[in-house]
């Protein structure tokens, strides 16, 4: 059973509603402009101070950074103040302690010592800061006669210097964090949910595939690219969080992102995707605990299916239902009986296809949220940073495609973020390719082979041709009543 089943044992009171707003929170709030969020989950430990006192103790100095700068600040200047007059302190304890010799702390003159605090704690702030405006008595800097003096001075000298290393580290830890580059990588606002075409063999043709959970993102400071960008994804339903297997880019080499161009991230809703309503599979082998998805069968990489006669496995159901086939009509040659054979099963009513969820059994068993987590690392400071984007199912698109949004000058590149967020609705007969509708070429620059013009086209849905608005190239797209390929014929265009 694969690891999404988990879906089914969850008990419903963990799925307890908001008493506010009638809905579970969100882990990630969006609080950002451009529907974006802060990096920063909506979650608290309980009894924190009861059980993880001693564990933040250990990790003091990444606690102290996370309170606010004003905060901070305001701290370490009165720590710093509070030092000084510790040490005045200090100096007036030891004057005083030597009775009648002048220590040079307060002038001679002064018939009450103790009023002259002032002096003490100008000697202790010209120490720490290692000014030297000159001492406030007639005695010259190395207090021969008051030896106690040079011991009170070596000590705040030794803490002044541990002090302003800890605050050089402080302050280049807080103003060189790499957190906040995270908020330049973008998230779409909404998530599309969508079906590409694909054939019982898995092969790209006219039969609508799987659904899949589209997404873009990409990096506001694109002339400098991220390094080592990668993206995961997790469904959080109730008090589980379940891993997302990502197809596109493939996370089985790293799920790498290229942030400078806009790229969709794409999972499959496939039998094992926490997002699929529950499927009785009988002769699918178990997931042993692993997360899998459907691509690797298809390709040959993993293997779903076990005949419950020979015990041969296949990656998918097809080619089960081909081994049945095939053993069948040997069988029957060779005249065996039909108990404990492959005779013994009927193809169409054991082994049928598997049906694809509706768009309302999707929105219905779609989980409480879906977190999208992006990280790389600053080319600058080389430290790695996270970026977050949550989904809930307010934040769906259904059908579709994300609108193009960059665009090719003579000097360069542009990508349009008033375009980002945008989505195309799907033609529901007419696709282009493997996971894009046709409909997001409507109205859009027509690619052609060579050169940079983008044209503008039109779309004749009978024919199933595109033309160039101009007249002087076509591209052509056979319809299914056609060919299942597509067909792009035209004449070199120059940028003018």
């Amino acid at each position: 059973m694969s690891n999404r089943r988990a879906i089914d044992m969850i008990n419903v009171k963990y799925r307890s509603v908001d008493e506010v707003d009638g809905s579970l929170p969100r882990l990630v709030k969006r609080n950002l402009q451009f529907h974006q969020s802060r990096q920063k989950l909506n979650i608290e430990m309980k009894d924190l101070s009861k059980h993880g006192n001693q564990l933040r103790k250990e990790d003091w100095f990444h606690v102290f950074l996370r309170f606010g700068t004003c905060y901070s600040l305001f701290a370490l200047i009165f720590m710093w103040t509070i030092t000084i007059l510790v040490f005045a302190g200090l100096y007036m304890v030891v004057d005083l302690g030597y009775g009648g010799t002048d220590c040079g702390m307060v002038s001679p003159d002064s018939p009450y010592p103790v009023m002259g605090f002032g002096a003490y704690f100008a000697f202790s702030l010209e120490t720490t800061t290692t000014v030297g405006y000159g001492l406030p008595g007639s005695t010259n800097a190395f207090f021969e006669s008051c030896p106690m003096i040079q011991v009170v001075i070596y000590c705040q000298m030794v803490f002044s210097m541990l002090y302003n290393a800890f605050l050089f580290a402080f302050f280049f830890a807080r103003l060189a964090k790499t957190e906040s580059r995270a908020s330049q990588v973008i998230f779409s606002d909404t998530a599309v949910m969508t079906r590409y075409t694909r054939n019982a063999d898995g092969r790209i043709g006219t039969t609508k595939g799987p659904w899949r959970f589209c997404i873009r993102v990409a990096d506001v400071d694109a002339a400098y690219p991220v390094v080592e960008a990668h993206v995961r994804m997790y469904a959080k339903i109730g008090t589980q969080l379940i891993e997302m297997r990502i197809v596109s880019p493939n996370d089985e080499i790293g799920a790498n992102l290229f942030l400078s161009w806009p790229l969709t991230v794409k999972h499959e809703i496939d039998v094992h995707s926490p997002l699929r309503p529950p499927v009785d599979d009988p002769f699918r082998l178990p997931s042993a605990g692993l997360n899998l998805r459907n691509a690797d069968s298809i390709v040959g990489c993993t293997e779903q299916y076990a005949c419950p006669v020979c015990g041969e496995s296949y990656g998918d159901i097809h080619r089960l239902r081909k081994h049945f086939t095939y053993a069948q009509i040997q069988e029957r040659q060779d005249e065996y009986p039909i108990e404990g054979t492959h005779q013994a099963y009927n193809l169409e009513e054991e082994f049928s296809l598997l049906e694809e969820p509706t768009a309302q059994e999707l929105r219905d068993w779609f989980p409480d949220e879906i977190i999208v987590l992006v990280e790389g690392i600053d080319s600058l400071q080389s430290g790695t940073f996270q970026a977050i984007q949550s989904y809930t199912v307010e934040n769906l698109s259904w059908g579709g495609g994300f609108e193009d949004c960059v665009f090719f000058r003579t000097d360069g590149t542009t990508v349009d973020l008033n375009k980002f967020h945008n989505v195309i609705p799907s033609n529901d007969t007419l696709y282009l390719n493997h996971d894009k509708s046709f409909e997001n070429h409507l109205n859009q620059p027509c690619r052609v082979r060579r050169g940079r013009s983008n044209p503008e086209v039109s779309f004749d849905e009978e024919e199933g041709e595109m033309y160039h608005s101009n007249g002087k190239g076509k591209c052509m797209l056979r319809n299914e009543k056609m060919d299942e390929t597509a067909k792009i014929e035209s004449e070199p265009l120059k940028v003018e």
